[in-house]
């Protein structure tokens, strides 16, 4: 019953909604015509009847206006015809075409001329004075506006006297003109225009297919190896078996690929870091990553490399040194990273005498907790240590550095145990097992490796963005 009167409700709300836009309507109709505005006034009306068919008033004041709303623009088409604009007599013919439709959807029938046959005459004449302007652009070399006025023929009239392929082979000639001047870029757009209005033409999509290649071409030549590949696949998609394409991809892709390694990051402090460690996890994380235009080298061919030129794997290289064995490697950038600094804070906190009880029944009833005497105390031993390091990305050709950034880490331990001489069984159960637990937190080495890993996943993560 409940959605029963919401849909009774929201019905009663639509029909209250209509009927006061169709009031405001009606109302606005008769003052265009106190105005002397009678298409205003019959267009009114329509808006009226547009939201209830059914409006009465409105219909009969439709009838009233309308014969002097149809003189009215059929004097506004006659003064524009004679006036020689034929685009806005087409516009007024077709407004007034228009409107006869509408009026007659609501039984009003109007003696007229022909106005189908008026529409079709200032039609051709507005198409014949675009076609001859266009012929004009045309015979200047003037493509583009040429190719607009051959458009607006066709659009007037289908294809009159070929506007709509003069069009087409202007924009062809535009594109042409930009490929002379190698303007790739800018030939791709009345190309492209060619495939908005004829969207499989074969012209067209082997001129969009050439623009592309060409373009391909001027990148591969800059060095931009991405942009290149990016016009090689676009000529794919296109014009599929374009001629050399396939070689063209192929040489774009291998140089858009960069081929990578990941070195041992350097130790500067006097606390053990493996330096090899957050290479590793580095280099996993790339390779998780699956970057298609990176290709890193595995870390044991980077450790070959290291003892070829006479050092261990936490050799102490330092970047010139490191670029020029890239180069040697024909590497097109290394990651390497430093560990800057590593700080260790170590501090035992008061221990707690804790004096264990026993829970007994009072003589209400109520269990009570009951201090037995005997006591133990609770030791805690903490170790902070803060691991600082940063990761570069260095260009090897010229030696440039693309990235640096800084990152810290920090974790503390906890060691926590208990001093008791008395029996295991007298201690609380959760407290049992701190009789055994160790009496210090876990050592240096540890917790750095562990920091080394936690912020070697951070750089992998901003490392992959930079090559991605």
């Amino acid at each position: 019953m409940k959605k029963q009167n919401i849909a009774y409700l929201l019905s009663l709300l639509t029909v209250f909604s209509a009927c006061s836009g169709s009031k405001k309507a009606f109302k606005k109709a008769r003052e265009y015509e106190a105005a002397g505005l009678y298409v205003e006034a019959a267009e009114a009306d329509l808006r009226a009847l547009q939201k209830d068919r059914n409006y009465k008033d409105a219909k009969v004041h439709l009838r009233k206006v309308a014969p002097q709303a149809y003189e009215e623009l059929l004097g506004r088409g006659t003064k524009l015809e004679q006036a020689r604009n034929w685009d806005e007599a087409v516009a007024a013919y077709q407004q007034l075409d228009g409107f006869l439709g509408r009026i007659g959807l609501h039984g009003i029938v109007l003696a007229t001329i022909d106005v189908r046959a008026k529409l079709d005459e200032t039609s051709k004449l507005a198409a014949r004075e675009h076609f001859e302007r266009a012929e004009a652009l045309f015979a200047k070399k003037r493509w583009t506006k040429a190719a607009n006025a051959y458009l607006r023929a066709h659009e007037l009239v289908e294809n009159f006297g070929r506007s709509f392929d003069k069009a087409i082979q202007s924009l062809v000639n535009s594109g042409n003109g930009w490929l002379k001047k190698k303007e790739y870029q800018r030939a791709l757009q009345p190309f492209n225009r060619v495939l908005e209005i004829a969207p499989n033409h074969p012209v067209g999509k082997k001129k969009v297919a050439e623009a592309h290649f060409l373009l391909g071409r001027q990148h591969f030549d800059d060095k931009q190896y991405r942009k290149s590949l990016q016009e090689f696949e676009e000529v794919e998609k296109i014009k599929p078996g374009y001629k050399n394409l396939v070689e063209w991809l192929d040489r774009a892709y291998q140089h858009a690929v960069q081929q990578v390694a990941v070195f041992p990051f350097l130790n500067r402090t006097r606390i053990e870091a493996d330096g090899y460690l957050a290479a590793s996890a580095v280099h996993d994380q790339l390779v998780r990553k699956n970057l298609p235009f990176a290709d890193f080298m595995p870390l044991p061919e980077t450790l070959v490399i290291l003892e070829r030129a006479g050092h261990s794997r936490y050799g102490l290289l330092n970047e010139s040194q490191l670029i020029n064995l890239a180069r040697r490697e024909k590497l097109d950038s290394i990651v390497w990273g430093t560990v800057l600094d590593i700080d260790v804070n170590d501090w035992a906190e008061d221990p707690i005498e804790v004096e264990m009880v026993r829970v007994e029944t009072d003589s209400t009833g109520e269990e009570i907790e009951v201090g037995t005497g005997v006591f133990f105390r609770e030791h805690t031993h903490k170790r902070r240590v803060r691991v600082t390091l940063e990761h570069l990305i260095i260009e090897t050709h010229e030696g440039r550095v693309q990235d640096r950034e800084r990152y810290s880490e920090d974790i503390t331990d906890v060691a926590r145990w208990i001093a008791y001489q008395g029996s295991i069984y007298d201690l609380p159960e959760e407290k049992r097992p701190l009789l055994d637990a160790p009496r210090d937190p876990r050592a240096v080495p540890v917790l750095v490796n562990e920091m080394l890993i936690a912020s070697a996943e951070r750089i992998g993560r901003k490392v992959a963005k930079f090559y991605r």
